[in-house]
């Protein structure tokens, strides 16, 4: 009898050792989740702090030169594609 009485304390305490690591499973799958969100934050709290940047300074700092112009290149490719939209569009 002592040997089903252990083996029921060692299956409870397997079950108890599984549910605290589904806890934590959890938990940290929470964790990840509001570390991506914060990441998210983060880019969005940076591209303003760019934009404003960019707005309050039109002509590139020294060192900034090259981003500037790959923002200008950036710029220039969305303008042509919107005018083909545009003119794909009028097409119809």
């Amino acid at each position: 009898m002592a040997e089903w009485k252990d083996l029921g304390n060692k299956a409870k305490n397997l079950t108890l050792a599984g549910l605290g690591k589904a806890r934590d499973l959890g938990e940290s799958a929470k964790l990840n989740l509001n570390n991506v969100s914060e990441e998210e934050n983060k880019k969005r709290v940076y591209v303003a702090i760019a934009k404003r940047f960019v707005e309050e300074h039109p002509e590139p700092p020294a060192g900034y030169e090259d981003l500037y112009a790959a923002l200008r290149e950036a710029e220039s490719r969305i303008e042509a594609n919107n005018l083909r939209l545009k003119q794909l569009k009028d097409e119809d």
